[in-house]
C-alpha cells in the first residue's frame, strides 16, 4: 500500500480501515479462567467480594463512598499462568463518559519475588475491541478460536513484563462487566479507566509504585494515548512516565461523517459509536438511528463482536440505512472529535507502532497522527515495522517499546 495514494483512494482506504477496527476479530486483553464456585469465590468471602458474577455489582452508594482509583473490593484468582505471580479481580471506581462515578472491573498482577526499593513500576495495559456487551469483559470471558490465539499472543508479551519486575493492570473499561453501557471509542472514559487501575493496585498492595507506563493495542493504544490527560492533575499521586500505543486508531468524526455519506455494505463498527457518542451527547437515540438501527439496539448489550458483525446484527445493515433520513448529528460529531486522538496533545514521551500491512488500521492514518503530532511538538517516536499487520506486529512492537524504555525512561527495568 502506497502512503501517499490519491485523495478517492485515501478516502476509500480510510472508510475501511476505521469500519475494520471494530471487525479485529478477538481484539482481547489479560483474561482469567474460572467458574462459579472456584476457590476463588470461596476466598472471597474473607476479603467481602461477592462471589461470582455478583463481583461486578456494586450498588450506587458504594460507588460513591469513595475517589475514582479507590478500590470497592478485590478478590486473588488462580490459574493465572505465570509461575509466581498473583493476579487480583478488581472492582474499583472510576470517571464514566459522561462525567459521573462508576464502577469499573479489571486484573492487577503482581510479579514474582520482592519489589524493589521505591515499588514495582507498572504496565497498564489497554485491550482491544472485545464488544459491548457485559460477557466481552475480558477478565469474564473465556475467548475462543481467534480470540484465544489474540489472548494468548497478548499475554506472552504482558508475561515478559512481569518476569522483568512489573505489575501489569489491566482494565475491562467502563461498561464491559459491570452495569451500564460500553461506551466504545470513546477514549476519555477507557483512559481515566486505566489511570484509576494503577491507583486501585496501589491501594491492593503498598509495594506497587506510582511509576507507571500505559501501553495498549488497537481500541487500546486509543486508550492508552488517553491516559495523557492523567497528567493535569486528574491522578496527582501517579507519575506516568510514557504511553506506548500499537495501532491505535483515529480520525474517527471523519469516518463517521463519509461513512454515512458513501453508504458502506456494514454498519459494525457504525452501530456501537454512533449509539455511545448519542448517549453522551443527550441526544434520543431514537432521533439519530432508523427503524431498522432501533431495533437492532438491544444486541449492544447481548452480543460480543462476532455477534454484531453478523448478518442479522450491525453487519448486515448499510451505513446509510442505520441511520434517520436528512437526521442532524452536530452533537454526536462533537462528542465523537473530543474523544479522538487527534485532539490531544500528549505532555509525556509517546511511542506510537504502526505495522505497514495493516489492514484494520493501515498506515496512512498513524502516519497523519504523526505529522500532526509533529507539528505540535508531542515528544513522539513513530516506528514503521514493514511488512506486519494489525495483529502480528504486537511481537515487533515488544523490541520497540523496549528501545523507547531505554531512551526515555532508562531507570525503569
Amino acid at each position: 500500500m502506497s502512503p501517499t495514494p490519491d485523495r478517492p483512494a485515501r478516502t476509500r482506504v480510510l472508510l475501511a480501515a476505521l469500519l475494520a477496527v471494530a471487525l479485529l476479530a478477538g481484539a482481547a486483553g489479560w483474561w482469567v479462567a474460572r467458574d462459579d464456585g472456584s476457590a476463588a469465590d470461596v476466598a472471597a468471602g474473607l476479603s467481602g467480594a461477592p462471589a461470582g458474577a455478583d463481583f461486578y455489582r456494586a450498588d450506587a452508594q458504594e460507588i460513591r463512598d469513595g475517589e475514582h482509583g479507590s478500590l470497592i473490593w478485590s478478590r486473588e484468582e488462580t490459574g493465572t499462568g505465570l509461575e509466581g505471580a498473583r493476579t487480583h479481580l478488581v472492582l474499583y471506581r472510576s470517571v464514566g463518559a459522561k462525567g459521573e462515578p462508576v464502577a469499573v472491573s479489571g486484573t492487577v498482577t503482581l510479579p514474582p519475588g520482592e519489589p524493589p526499593e521505591g515499588g514495582w513500576p507498572v504496565i497498564s495495559w489497554g485491550h482491544g475491541t472485545t464488544g459491548t456487551a457485559d460477557t466481552c469483559a475480558p477478565s469474564l470471558t473465556t475467548l475462543q478460536g481467534q480470540a484465544r490465539f489474540y489472548t494468548s499472543l497478548t499475554q506472552r508479551v504482558l508475561d515478559t513484563y512481569l518476569q522483568r519486575g512489573y505489575v501489569v493492570v489491566a482494565s475491562d473499561y467502563e461498561g464491559l462487566g459491570t452495569p451500564g453501557p460500553h461506551p466504545y471509542l470513546l477514549g476519555e472514559s477507557a483512559g481515566r479507566a486505566m489511570t484509576d487501575i494503577v491507583s486501585a493496585a496501589r491501594e491492593l498492595d503498598d509495594r506497587v509504585s506510582g511509576t507507571w507506563l500505559a501501553a495498549g493495542h488497537s481500541q487500546g493504544g486509543q486508550a492508552a494515548l488517553f491516559t495523557a490527560q492523567s497528567v493535569d492533575g486528574y491522578a496527582p499521586d501517579l507519575d506516568l512516565q510514557g504511553i506506548a500505543a500499537i495501532a491505535p486508531p483515529s480520525q474517527l468524526r471523519r469516518a463517521l461523517t463519509t461513512s454515512i455519506r458513501d453508504d458502506l455494505d456494514r454498519s459494525t463498527f457504525l452501530g456501537p459509536l454512533l449509539s455511545s457518542a448519542a448517549a453522551v451527547a443527550g441526544v434520543p437515540r431514537d432521533r439519530v438511528f432508523s427503524a431498522r438501527g432501533v431495533a437492532l439496539l438491544p444486541q449492544l448489550e447481548d452480543r460480543c463482536l462476532e455477534g454484531l458483525s453478523a448478518q442479522d446484527s450491525f453487519g448486515g445493515v448499510r451505513t446509510g440505512d442505520l441511520v434517520r433520513p436528512g437526521v442532524g448529528l452536530t452533537e454526536v460529531e462533537r462528542v465523537v472529535a473530543d474523544n479522538d486522538a487527534s485532539a490531544l496533545t500528549p505532555e509525556v514521551p509517546v511511542l506510537v507502532v504502526q505495522g505497514t500491512a495493516d489492514t484494520t488500521v493501515p498506515v496512512i492514518l498513524t502516519d497523519a497522527l504523526a505529522r500532526q503530532w509533529r507539528a505540535d511538538d508531542v515528544d513522539l517516536t513513530y516506528r514503521r515495522v514493514a511488512g506486519k499487520g494489525h495483529v502480528d506486529v504486537l511481537e515487533d512492537a515488544r523490541t520497540s517499546v523496549d528501545r523507547w524504555l531505554q531512551q526515555t525512561a532508562p531507570a525503569l527495568p
